[in-house]
């Protein structure tokens, strides 16, 4: 929903969750908090969040700011208060847990509730110190959802605005955006902020981030991985455990059971095997060990085992390295907390679902492991088909930021259903898109970069084409307009700059190839018409459908990393632009043309892609293609860049001490490792067009 004001949008979410029923103590809830605030006790949270939303709504800016701010500090507040009540109960009924490893039967259960009452009283009493009752009591799943999604800085970005503090909108914008990648208008409002001028880069702050900041060394881990820096892979991924940890105990707190499957084996699984590559046996050994606590009878990992046994030979003291004392500790608590949570499933109609495959099936009572076996199958087979997913190894992580004023993102990986995917619109103006054409008409040649072939995909359209070299020597003849020939050179450095930036590329992005091309419908050839303006391929390996494989060697274009095409119109019928599944059949979105839009893709395997047949008019557009590798770059259009530089013509160019394009700070994503790129030294004649 649009929120307009005189100088542009900024958009709120429409749901807002009933949070008190309609005869419910509307008229006394800015009484209860005052009273609670007068106490020093902390208060109901979404009783304040509740009072800063009808504020908004009844555009009581200073109210709705005032409220909102107090619901995400109370709340915060109140998880800080039940992590220390936790940590100074950790030893209430201590003295009973010695019982647990002795009785059995009834009376093991009758000392396991005596030690968890005992804590319970503890924590309530603690409490009871710092919260009001009411503010004891749980919230309803609408709020969490509204928290849990950050919805509050989503209502704050807003307020702000609407207050004339841009600042303080832009933090609010920022931290909502992180933890929804995908809303698109957040993110056109957090570029408009950007461009204002009282908005300074330290504005755009996460004030999340501290709880999330184990995702952040995680992303550090993966990304040392991928540089292979086993060094400072190991000390990250020593740092991602540790903070893990912490993160378990917060859960443990607020009852929260962490939804990430065997997320701490996988850790241990990635600090083992950086320990060996950076030549730490002791650390390895460790590590291993500590990973079998988890999975005592993996192959793999007893298969390490015996081959370290075999290495070290006499050293006792690396033979006998003992498990991470940390890793026990939870490991140990985890069993006997997941024996008491399947005593409450098996006794007080208990629900609980083990988020672990590790778990032994001698925890699970012989009642519930018929059940138990079908879920954690389940469980393993979700994974395994997430594992088949297909991955993007590219080193390119979708959503930087758009540094062209006028430009919006229209459409991104969630809309386009696929990975490193974009469509920008804005990036011409009318006018520009009118001189591109004007220059194609002029200028184009008939099969230019298909070998002179007219028609290299289908009978039934015409294929013309121009570069920006052929494009300046016609302008030396007066052929056509030297400020056409350099607008066509210009708009496709403006492409590179955009996409640089969106794609948050980690290294310099040079010019494979780039070719004004326009395709036009053949007349009197379109009746009955099935084939495709361009067949479903891949711009970086060759696609084999009926394996679902794509080979990247000879004769694709195995050096393009980066692929983009800016349409100049629409007066046309047909040449949609659509992305497959590596089925080649199974569309999984589609972009229409028209002036002024980029659509920008990684070019490899995640991205098959055609285009249906343009059964009317003409259809003109600038392809583009960008590599990493400098030796693979476009020496036609360099040449044309000397030629002007020669002539004592400035060209717009933004570059690097590698003359690629300036590289925009990242930050990586997850599931998207970078990886070595193909290193074809002899270059490619073959030009092939979107």
């Amino acid at each position: 929903m649009a929120l307009r004001s005189q100088a542009w949008c900024a958009y709120v979410a429409l749901c807002v969750p009933l949070l008190f029923p309609p005869d419910g103590p509307r008229s006394a809830a800015g009484s209860r908090l005052s009273s609670d605030a007068q106490s020093g006790l902390l208060s109901q949270y979404d009783l304040q969040y509740y009072l800063g939303v009808r504020a908004y709504f009844q555009e009581e800016w200073e109210k709705a700011a005032e409220y909102l701010e107090k619901s995400i500090a109370t709340r915060q507040s109140l998880l800080r208060t039940r992590r220390r009540c936790r940590d100074e109960c950790a030893a209430a009924g201590s003295d009973r847990l010695h019982r647990l490893d002795t009785e059995t039967g009834s009376m093991w259960d009758l000392w396991a509730l005596d030690w968890i009452q005992r804590q319970a009283e503890c924590i309530r009493f603690c409490l009871g110190r710092a919260v009001t009752p009411a503010g004891q009591l749980p919230v309803s799943a609408a709020i969490e959802y509204e928290f849990g999604t950050r919805n509050p800085y989503n209502f704050l970005q807003f307020t702000y605005y609407q207050l004339g503090k841009a600042s303080k909108a832009a933090s609010a914008a920022q931290t909502f955006f992180v933890a929804n990648p995908s809303h698109l208008e957040m993110r056109n409002n957090i570029e408009k902020y950007r461009r204002m001028g009282e908005v300074t880069d330290d504005a755009f702050t996460d004030r999340e981030r501290e709880p999330e900041r184990h995702w952040d060394i995680h992303d550090s881990a993966l990304h040392a991985e991928a540089l292979s820096d086993w060094e400072r892979a190991v000390e990250n991924w020593k740092d991602c455990v540790n903070v893990t940890l912490q993160q378990l105990e917060d859960c443990r707190a607020q009852c929260v059971v962490s939804p990430h499957e065997d997320f701490l084996p996988t850790q241990l699984e990635h600090l083992h095997t950086a320990q060996f590559k950076a030549g730490d046996l002791r650390g390895a050994m460790q590590t291993l060990r500590s990973l079998l606590l988890f999975y005592p009878s993996d192959p793999g990992a007893l298969g390490n085992l015996r081959l370290y046994s075999a290495s070290l030979g006499r050293d006792a003291e690396l033979q006998n390295a003992a498990p991470s004392l940390e890793i026990s500790r939870y490991v140990n608590r985890s069993l006997l907390e997941k024996k008491l949570l399947y005593f409450g499933v098996e006794n007080l109609d208990f629900s609980f679902s083990d988020p672990d495959l590790w778990t032994p099936e001698d925890i699970v009572p012989e009642s519930l492991r018929k059940t138990w076996r079908a879920e954690k199958e389940m469980l393993r087979e979700r994974l395994n088909e997430d594992e088949r997913e297909e991955t993007d190894d590219s080193g390119f992580y979708a959503g930087g930021p758009v540094p062209q004023v006028g430009v919006t993102i229209a459409m991104d990986d969630r809309s386009l259903n696929g990975t490193n995917r974009v469509v920008l619109d804005g990036v011409l103006s009318q006018a520009e898109c009118d001189a591109m054409q004007q220059l194609a008409s002029a200028a184009t040649l008939a099969g230019d970069g298909y070998k002179g072939r007219q028609s290299p995909h289908t009978p039934h359209e015409k294929f013309e084409g121009l570069t920006v070299l052929r494009a300046l020597k016609f302008s030396q003849t007066g052929m056509v307009n030297q400020s056409d020939a350099r607008l066509l050179h210009e708009v496709g450095e403006r492409a590179r700059t955009l996409l640089h930036s969106y794609f948050r590329s980690p290294s310099a992005l040079f010019f494979s190839f780039s070719h004004l091309v326009c395709r036009s419908a053949v007349a009197g050839h379109q009746e009955g018409r099935l084939d495709l303006s361009h067949p479903v391929h891949v711009d970086n390996c060759i696609l084999e459908p009926e394996t679902r494989q794509c080979w990247r060697e000879a004769p694709a274009f195995t050096h393009r990393d980066l692929s983009a095409l800016l349409y100049l119109n629409e007066d046309f019928e047909g040449g949609e632009f659509f992305f497959t599944n590596k089925d080649a059949k199974t569309v999984t979105a589609r972009v229409k043309p028209k002036c002024g839009r980029l659509l920008g893709f990684s070019s490899g395997p995640v991205n098959p892609h055609g285009v249906t047949a343009v059964t009317s008019g003409r259809r003109c557009a600038l392809a583009l293609w960008f590599t990493k590798e400098k030796h693979h770059r476009d020496m036609e259009r360099e040449e044309a860049e000397g030629l002007w530089a020669a002539d004592g013509q400035s060209v717009v160019k933004e570059k690097t001490k590698d003359g690629g394009a300036a590289p925009a700070s990242s930050r990586s994503g997850r599931r998207q490792v970078s990886a070595g790129r193909s290193k074809e030294v002899k270059r490619e004649i073959r030009r092939d067009e979107l």
